[in-house]
């Protein structure tokens, strides 16, 4: 066991550092640690399996973009004589590059969620980069950028994820 304060190797039942005298915090029971273990478990596989679905939902959103572009560029409409013609052609390819670009979304957030499944390190930061972009699709994005700060940015959910994350890697 380490000291937390300045990382010298202390005792198991040792109360305080000898080094530096900061107060350690009492070891936690074992079925404590596993419960936490397999509740943190739990929470990642819930997150990865958000993204996934997220990525889902916001792929269909960039393919009816993309469609409703094409559609608005090769529909033979008769436009009124005022309405220039030109304004009609970079309205369907605004749509089809917006869709696109809503496409590329998708694909980083269906790679963060597959990425937390399979506990890869870049998993998590891509999670996390995913989780800002959330944040403005409220009210259930924002909800779900929450809910990933929580598991992803604590004490616990990190240094599980770290763990399983090396195991994985090695």
């Amino acid at each position: 066991m380490h000291c937390r304060q300045c990382g010298n190797e202390v005792e198991q039942h040792a109360r305080f550092c000898s080094k530096c005298g900061h107060e350690l915090a009492p070891a936690r029971p074992v079925e404590v640690l596993q419960k936490s273990k397999h509740d943190m478990n739990m929470h990642i596989h819930i997150l990865g399996w958000l993204f996934i679905s997220c990525a889902v939902l916001v792929g269909i959103v960039g393919m009816v973009m993309i469609f409703a572009g094409q559609l608005i560029e090769h529909l033979p409409i008769v436009w009124p004589a005022e309405f220039p013609f030109g304004v009609v052609n970079l309205a369907g390819s605004l749509a089809v590059v917006a869709g696109l670009a809503i496409l590329a979304i998708a694909a980083g957030v269906a790679a963060a969620g597959i990425g937390l499944l399979q506990y890869r390190s870049w998993g998590r930061v891509l999670a996390i980069v995913m989780s800002v972009l959330f944040l403005f699709k409220f009210p259930f994005g924002t909800a779900i950028a929450i809910y990933a700060f929580w598991v992803l940015f604590s004490e616990e959910g990190r240094e599980h994820y770290q763990t399983l994350a090396a195991r994985s890697a090695g």
